[in-house]
């Protein structure tokens, strides 16, 4: 089973941009996070609907749901992920300041508003199971398009729909997650994974992947915030706005006759 290389960029992208806040609030924080993980199911001919598994997790997530809205997403950090000996097999992705990643929609339904923290390391007691979607319309940032200009992205605009069901397990150190996503505008983050595995190839740099990608990934002073965007001028907004002008230019041409 060979290892891959591009889960680190799509983690660290989504892991800032899936959920929405209030100005300037905190809605994703890692001081430190590591573990392996395993994502499967985006190549076998349905590459909306995918798993992530995640085994010897330690470290701490905070996560903070806030209202649906309009935002600017910032993130700063760095992620690793180690996938295979060969070119391409491991990436570290450092952002040292606060970067716009996403200007657009963010929404959720299932999630009650709120903070959310997660310790792992240890023993939870019992598995706790969770389900909820998530809705996104707007565009990436350059920075994002840098990352996914290789695997043939061309359009910063996308939207979709993505539902997310799993479990964090007992013994506080695993967890499961279920990806399905529809309505895209865009590959999606199934085909974006697809497009990566295949472009990268196996563990020995051969073209063409095995539908697998795993290792060791460690996230580290990760911190996501949200600056709400607080007029979005509609299509008939913009008309009214240019025909004014337009007016204004005319009347002051009669002055001038």
């Amino acid at each position: 089973m060979h290892k891959k290389s591009l889960l680190a960029v799509i983690f660290a992208v989504s892991l800032t941009s899936i959920s929405a806040s209030s100005v300037a609030a905190i809605i994703a924080s890692s001081s430190n996070m590591t573990g392996d993980v395993e994502v499967t199911g985006f190549a076998d001919g349905s590459p909306t609907t995918f798993s992530a598994s995640f085994e010897n997790l330690s470290g701490s997530l905070n996560l903070l749901a806030m209202e649906n809205g309009f935002y600017n997403v910032y993130g700063q950090g760095s992620a690793n992920f180690v996938g295979h000996a060969g070119p391409g097999g491991t990436i570290d992705v450092t952002v040292p300041s606060s970067t716009l990643l996403y200007s657009g929609f963010l929404g959720s339904s299932g999630l009650t508003p709120g903070s959310y923290g997660f310790t792992f390391g240890s023993s939870i007691g019992a598995d706790i199971n969770f389900g909820f979607t998530l809705d996104y319309d707007g565009v990436v940032s350059p920075l994002v398009m840098g990352f996914m200009a290789p695997f043939g992205f061309v359009d910063p605009e996308g939207s979709g729909q993505l539902t997310v069901t799993g479990t964090f397990f007992a013994d506080g150190t695993s967890a499961l997650f279920n990806f399905s996503e529809s309505a895209l505008t865009w590959t999606g983050i199934g085909g974006t994974l697809l497009a990566g595995d295949t472009l990268l190839g196996g563990g020995d740099g051969v073209m063409g992947g095995d539908g697998v990608i795993n290792g060791p990934f460690e996230l580290a002073d990760i911190v996501a915030t949200a600056e709400a965007i607080t007029a979005i001028p509609e299509p008939a907004t913009l008309a009214l706005v240019g025909l004014g002008i337009l007016g204004m230019g005319a009347a002051q041409r009669r002055r001038k006759n």
